[in-house]
């Protein structure tokens, strides 16, 4: 092969993983909402912290910055802060959080995916903020609800690991 072929080779190899990373919004809401119902699916993943009475999954770029209340954990990711809420009195299969998103949330929501198998309801959504640039994601399932405003560019990475870390939750 002569050089000019290979180099013609690496530049669309180029293009095509620039043009990957510069997906739309829509794209992007769109993609993670598949990625939750995967994950949703899934096993949880392995616990890697132990937060009272919870058991829960954190993967290993996010930390545990409050839980001084086992109960409403702020946790973070660089400059991004998550927080999780845990409700024990609400069953796995409960809609309380869907159920007031819709009531108060329903003007601002872009889009929204549910979640409902083997007796455990979830559910995600994505609302729009002041911020044309920013979304806030909410992930929950049965009693446990995790929330973040987000970048724009990171909404399909958020809401996977959102939902990683909402689907492993347990309490001992």
């Amino acid at each position: 092969m002569s050089y000019k072929w290979l180099q013609a080779i690496g530049l669309t190899l180029l293009l095509l993983m620039l043009s990957g990373c510069n997906q739309s919004i829509d794209e992007q809401i769109a993609n993670g909402l598949q990625i939750t119902e995967t994950v949703f699916a899934e096993e949880p993943e392995e616990h890697t912290e132990e937060i009272g009475d919870i058991n829960l999954y954190l993967p290993s770029n996010f930390k545990v910055e409050d839980s001084s209340d086992a109960y409403n954990i702020v946790i973070s990711k660089g400059k991004e802060s998550y927080i999780l809420f845990i409700n024990d009195r609400e069953a796995q299969d409960s809609k309380l959080y869907y159920n007031l998103l819709k009531e108060n949330e329903a003007d601002k929501i872009i889009e929204e995916t549910t979640y409902d198998k083997d007796g455990r309801f979830g559910f995600t959504a994505v609302l729009k903020t002041d911020d044309e640039n920013e979304m806030e994601l909410i992930v929950s399932s049965g009693g446990v609800k995790m929330t973040t405003i987000s970048k724009a560019k990171h909404i399909e990475d958020n809401l996977r690991e959102m939902t990683k870390i909402v689907h492993s939750v347990k309490m001992k």
